[in-house]
């Protein structure tokens, strides 16, 4: 948490001289620096788009996933089974959404599942325990989004679609980072751009189509 403070005042110390410096009219460092922290402190609006239900939304999310009762009521119902049954999604996996939100504005988040105990349902899948999103960002490419993520964020599952384009993303709190990459009808684990993301010295060796 410490880090995370000291990187924050790093940022806001070099906004606040940034914008002193390009403004016409002076503006005073610390004036500049409580404008940058209430970017910061503030929720995010999030545009969603249902590709099953061809549904539109807008809400805003704190970015450590929360929310007020009314959006988390209605971001549970628009994430909801097939089946019309419901859960609450995961708070860490809504504050990696609003994250991908304001990273990508204002390219809506197209969403393919989420919330998902209907009959044949994995017992383990997160999306069961509405831990997980699949999902595309339109006019984003997925090989940025996937890697964005797996760089970013730890204690995740992170799963490339390819062929149905789409990005896995979940949260599996204590447990391993899980990659993955399904085309073909195969699902093949630990694929070699989960460690070029994590490792940009072997960008050197980087493969085409990885």
């Amino acid at each position: 948490m410490l880090a995370a403070i000291f990187h924050i005042k790093l940022a806001t110390t070099a906004m606040a001289g940034w914008m002193s410096a390009a403004s016409p009219v002076p503006i005073p460092a610390a004036a500049a620096a409580l404008v940058f922290e209430a970017k910061v402190a503030s929720p995010i609006e999030v545009s969603l788009y249902d590709e099953n239900r061809r549904v539109s939304a807008t809400v805003v999310i704190e970015r450590d996933g929360s929310m007020d009762p009314a959006t988390q009521k209605q971001v549970t119902h628009l994430f909801r089974c097939r089946s019309e049954r419901s859960h609450p999604i995961a708070r860490k996996t809504m504050a990696m959404m609003a994250d991908l939100a304001e990273r990508y504005e204002p390219h809506p988040i197209e969403f393919v599942s989420a919330y998902r105990v209907q009959r044949g349902e994995s017992t383990t899948s997160p999306h069961r325990d509405a831990r997980a999103l699949d999902f595309r960002i339109r006019g984003v490419s997925l090989r940025e989004v996937r890697d964005y993520l797996w760089r970013t964020y730890t204690e995740v599952g992170v799963g490339w679609y390819p062929e149905e384009q789409f990005i896995h993303m979940d949260t599996r709190p204590t447990m391993h980072d899980t990659s993955w990459t399904q085309a073909y009808g195969k699902m093949s684990y630990k694929p070699f751009w989960a460690e070029l993301a994590r490792r940009p010295a072997v960008v050197a060796r980087h493969k085409p189509g990885v």
